[in-house]
């Protein structure tokens, strides 16, 4: 059984959400606090609102325009946002004092996040070891796209939901290919999905000495994961009209 994590529901009353709030505080770093590191508008900082106890909550501001976004970026601000969260957030999964380190980011109404500014979390977890929770059957399934960077395929024993596309780091390969490929498949997800779909998630894992990530289509979700844990695929005529359009030259032109 997987063991919950605490929220604190106090400081998470306290949290400032998009549309409830005048001034975006991400748009004023003047104002932001307890910074770790920038880099060129890349700013981390510790999180001032730490809603999940015995954690370690940071923040990427991933850059200054508030209306930007990473299916947006152009490649050199893509890859420079991609590398700087995956090296620090490999960089804290050498730290003691976690037992487990997540890096994921949100975007759009439905994901789960509270700020419309481009960002991503980085976030070390005390006493929780969130590989307890995947397997590597989680990454499998049909690839659909591969180069010397990364392969991407679309999950056949997805985690939580239909649509789930995993993109794995290549042995010897490139954080800048890794980046490019999630973001096509972000852009996908956005234009493209076979149900409309405004909202996303991007989740990093480090299991069996590989790197992946989970770009998830989020919707309201299924009656059938909430209540059961019973997750669901793509029918085979849908999945595969999906394939070949990922494979036209408008995303990875195979």
């Amino acid at each position: 059984m997987n063991k919950p994590i605490t929220y604190n529901i106090t400081v998470g009353s306290e949290k400032p959400h998009s549309g409830q709030q005048k001034v975006c505080p991400f748009c004023h770093p003047e104002n932001l606090t307890n910074i770790l590191e920038t880099k060129g508008d890349i700013i981390w900082l510790m999180n001032k609102f730490p809603v999940f106890e015995k954690t370690c909550p940071t923040v990427i501001v991933e850059t200054a325009d508030h209306h930007s976004g990473l299916t947006s970026y152009g490649k050199e601000q893509l890859h420079r946002v991609v590398s700087f969260g995956l090296s620090h957030w490999l960089e804290w999964e050498r730290d003691p004092r976690f037992k487990s380190v997540i890096f994921f980011r949100n975007y759009g109404p439905d994901s789960g996040g509270s700020q419309r500014h481009p960002h991503s979390q980085i976030i070390g977890l005390e006493d929780y070891d969130y590989r307890d929770n995947v397997s590597e059957e989680n990454f499998m399934g049909e690839i659909i796209h591969e180069d010397s960077d990364c392969y991407a395929t679309i999950s056949s024993y997805p985690i939580s939901g239909m649509g789930e596309f995993n993109v794995t780091l290549q042995k010897d390969g490139s954080p800048d290919g890794f980046a490019d490929t999630i973001q096509t498949l972000a852009r996908f997800i956005l234009q493209d999905f076979p149900l409309p779909c405004t909202s996303y998630n991007i989740f990093f894992y480090h299991v069996k000495r590989r790197i992946h990530a989970k770009i998830f289509p989020r919707y309201s979700a299924s009656p059938l994961y909430m209540g059961y844990r019973i997750t669901h695929v793509m029918d085979q005529e849908n999945q595969e009209r999906m394939k070949k359009f990922l494979r036209t030259e408008k995303y990875f032109g195979e």
